[in-house]
């Protein structure tokens, strides 16, 4: 036979994969390059100027070469899937003929190999803008990025050492893939080979565009000011080095917020659970980082003005980058399985990925234990009514939700390294009976923190200053509390809470500040940030689902208890009242892949009357082979509400087209309910002593009788009851004929062991069209989108305004001490009411 080796293959395009591969190496060898130039340039700083810029340049011209050779793998790469190259394994696995050209795009990142180089991509932008920036620090800071770049080219390079496969190539080709398939015995497998499996369809959706690039680079930014604490503790100097890194990480804070609430109008928009936030493992896993930035963003602060908390803010720092590299773990490993629905495929890089964690793991404590008696830390404790002391506060609540949040999220690794078996069924109540008592603290703390001086409040009338938001804000409590009828008292706290942030921090910005927005960048994040949490405790606590089943009518097994009750059956052109709406399903068409099902909605109070208000949604869903249905919602949105709208079962429109007289058997036990194309068949009870038209009975006989209800497309009711007999030991049915429905029911058979009964139903109408489908009113969820922009806004004009004001203001040395008591000096002298 053949060796794969001897054959020559036709229509390969070998030397863009070759090219791509060899980018990849020369990607991991020039990043090695620059780490080593960079370190020898840091080493040679003070006592070899010469050498020390000699090294420099090496370091540079390697990391061009590194950032240049990423470029290229990107360009190889979106070439051989515009060009649907699906002799490749990962054009075939993610690219189909049939997608648009943005689905395109999205598909260059839908895996893992892609997502590792979208991830190296921005860190190698990052890079070279730090090559013109950093200044004193480069040296130092880009020997650290260019190390987590080395870890990342090698995540692609997909070679064996010793045995041990580093990394998996977005290179490599079906047939080297899977090298015992018959297909790949043909000289001409191309020929066959015609098209990708295509784009995951929970994927297809512009989301996928914009959400994944964003986040992404949040998590790149992440590495900066990583990269300044490992370099002043190797430099044991933190001269001239807060201006930088709190400028790095409220950029950082503003990026990755922006993707972590991408992803949450993902899911609202386009996935069925009906709702922002599912607390699903890598959701939290990205949400985690960023409540450990925004800590160390506040810690710092306190250090800039007072010399306080600096351990703390390196702390914080390198804890939030770490938890990007452990949420890279948990996310890429395999190891969540099947408890998050956004994990990627285990590609068998588990220890890879472990050692790219421990190593920055382990470089971190040493850089730490060297440098930590070179912080420099005031004797003097900070004072209880400081400002500082609270934000100090405010991050450790941070933290400690971030640790519980990860806790959680990492059971399936404490499961995998222990062997237990613990799980969290609910996740969405489980998080949530924690979370919000952090939220109400946080909340509050952005309420008052404000008001506070830094290093000693004193008598400057805080209480005077409180007095109209705090009232303010009890005022509107005890109305939105009345009117929203919020009763449970952690709900209540989170309303005063979020309403006292937003009164407080709106006081604060127009009377301590003056309206001054550009250093209110603070003021207007907190705002924000309560304004989400209310908006959040709104929609989501006072959440309306008004698609009530008030037939009783039981949709069979896919549906649990809770979900039976809040779906609604809509037969085609029969209108059904749900909460102030009359609805109907009016059909559906086609946009492939999608099925759109057109449903109109009317609000009025009688069926008869005329219509106060008329729109149309159109939900929409593909049925996938491998993955049954899959859903997407549509939403009719207002100023003050939401109602989202999304199918949870359809007809089965394959049968469509079969002749007239359908048959299907189905398996009862009493009080279950089937689905035919056009009815619910009810099992009420097995009456063990029937009689009938074509029943009479006699002595010896064993005989059954099924009492059913069979309700139609307009509710109307009907009953039948079908007879099964033994006599004389053989096995005799009388049918039920149900005249009006075309409609003749079989009892077959008793299953005495499983306590059920067989059925054949015979139907001799065309199937009917129906939905089941879920609404909800989701109100003042606009409350939560407003806020999440108006924060996002606030890190930008945090970020221009200490941009700005490191390049105006002359700072003083932070080892400089006061003379009263050893007491810090701070950083920078600002006005109170310009903080």
């Amino acid at each position: 036979m053949e060796s794969v080796l001897d054959i020559q293959y036709v229509g390969e395009w070998l030397f863009a994969g070759n090219l791509g591969h060899l980018l990849s190496i020369v990607s991991m060898v020039s990043a090695l390059l620059a780490a080593v130039a960079f370190y020898n340039a840091s080493k040679h700083e003070n006592n070899n100027l010469t050498e020390s810029i000699s090294w420099n340049r090496l370091a540079k011209r390697g990391f061009i070469v590194h950032a240049a050779s990423v470029a290229g793998i990107i360009l190889v790469l979106f070439f051989l899937i515009l060009n649907h190259r699906f002799e490749y394994k990962y054009v075939w696995q993610h690219s189909s003929r049939s997608l648009p050209i943005y689905y395109m795009v999205s598909c260059f990142w839908e895996g893992q190999e892609g997502s590792f180089l979208l991830w190296q991509f921005w860190t190698a932008v990052l890079g070279l803008v730090l090559m013109r920036t950093a200044r004193i620090w480069e040296n130092r800071v880009m020997t650290t990025l260019s190390m987590l770049q080395v870890f990342l080219a090698a995540m692609l390079i997909g070679i064996y050492v010793l045995g041990y496969k580093v990394g998996s190539s977005p290179f490599i080709l079906m047939r080297e893939d899977m090298p015992g398939t018959p297909i790949f015995m043909r000289a001409n497998y191309l020929d066959f080979l015609t098209d990708g499996r295509g784009l995951n369809p929970l994927l297809q959706n512009y989301w996928m565009v914009i959400h994944p690039p964003t986040l992404f680079l949040g998590f790149a930014l992440t590495v900066v000011p990583f990269a300044y604490v490992l370099a002043a503790l190797w430099k044991r100097s933190f001269d001239n080095w807060v201006k930088p890194v709190l400028v790095w990480s409220l950029f950082a804070g503003g990026v990755l917020g922006i993707g972590i609430l991408m992803g949450g109008a993902w899911a609202y928009e386009a996935l069925s659970f009906g709702g922002f936030w599912a607390w699903d493992p890598v959701e939290n896993a990205s949400f985690v980082p960023w409540l450990v930035l925004v800590g160390g963003i506040h810690t710092l602060l306190a250090y800039k003005h007072t010399g306080h908390a600096l351990r703390a803010t390196a702390a914080l720092l390198l804890l939030s980058f770490m938890l990007v590299l452990y949420s890279t773990f948990l996310t890429r490993s395999g190891i969540l399985g099947d408890t998050s629905v956004h994990s990627f495929t285990d590609l068998g890089m588990s220890g890879q990925l472990l050692a790219f964690m421990l190593f920055f793991f382990f470089l971190s404590l040493a850089l730490l234990a060297y440098g930590w008696k070179a912080m420099p830390a005031p004797e003097k404790e900070e004072a209880t009514d400081s400002r500082e002391f609270w934000m100090f506060v405010g991050s450790l609540v941070l933290l400690l939700l971030a640790g519980l949040i990860t806790l959680d999220t990492s059971w399936p690794v404490v499961n995998k390294v222990f062997g237990t078996k613990i799980t969290i069924t609910e996740p969405i109540p489980h998080y949530n009976r924690y979370a919000v008592w952090f939220a109400i603290v946080v909340a509050t703390l952005s309420a008052i923190i404000q008001y506070l001086r830094y290093k000693k409040t004193g008598n400057a009338g805080l209480v005077q200053k409180l007095v109209i938001p705090t009232l303010a804000a009890l005022a509107l409590t005890l109305v939105i509390g009345f009117a929203m009828q919020i009763t449970h008292f952690a709900y209540g706290l989170l309303l005063f809470a979020a309403l006292y942030g937003i009164t407080a921090n709106t006081n604060y910005l127009l009377a301590v500040l003056s309206g001054k927005i550009r250093v209110a960048g603070g003021s207007v994040a907190h705002v924000g940030f309560t304004l989400l949490l209310l908006g959040a405790l709104l929609s989501a606590g006072k959440q309306e689902v008004i698609s009530i089943n008030t037939t009783g009518i039981d949709y069979g097994k896919a549906f649990d208890e809770k979900n039976k009750l809040e779906n609604i059956l809509l037969y085609k052109d029969q209108p059904v009242q749900m909460g102030p709406y009359w609805v109907t399903y009016i059909g559906d068409s086609v946009v492939p892949p999608n099925t759109l099902y057109k449903v109109r909605y009317e609000k009025k109070k009688e069926k008869d009357a005329k219509p106060e208000e008329v729109f149309t949604l159109y939900p929409n869903a593909q049925i996938n082979p491998n993955m049954g249905l899959l859903a997407n919602p549509d939403t009719k949105h207002y100023l003050t509400k939401d109602i989202f709208t999304h199918v949870s079962s359809v007809a089965d429109k394959s049968k469509d087209d079969e002749a007239s007289e359908q048959l299907k058997e189905i398996e009862l036990a009493p009080g279950d309910t089937a689905i035919t194309s056009g009815t619910f068949i009810v099992l009420k009870k097995i009456n063990p002593n029937p009689s009938g038209i074509d029943y009479v009975p006699a002595a010896g006989d064993i005989a059954a009788g099924a009492q059913l209800e069979i309700i139609d497309i307009k509710n109307r009711r009907y009953t039948a009851e079908p007879i099964y007999y033994i006599r004389n030991s053989a096995e005799f049915g009388s049918d039920a004929q149900i005249s009006e429905l075309n409609m003749t029911i079989k009892f077959e058979k008793i299953f005495p062991d499983k306590g059920k009964i067989k059925l054949a139903v015979i139907e001799r109408e065309k199937p009917a069209d129906f939905i089941i489908m879920k609404a909800i009113i989701f109100p003042y969820i606009n409350l939560l989108w407003l806020g999440c922009f108006i924060m996002s806004i606030g890190f930008f004009i945090s970020m221009a305004y200490r941009y700005r004001q490191g390049s105006s203001e002359k700072r003083v040395s932070t080892h400089k001490l006061a003379a009263d008591g050893g007491s810090m000096q701070p950083v920078t002298a600002l006005r109170h009411k310009e903080e």
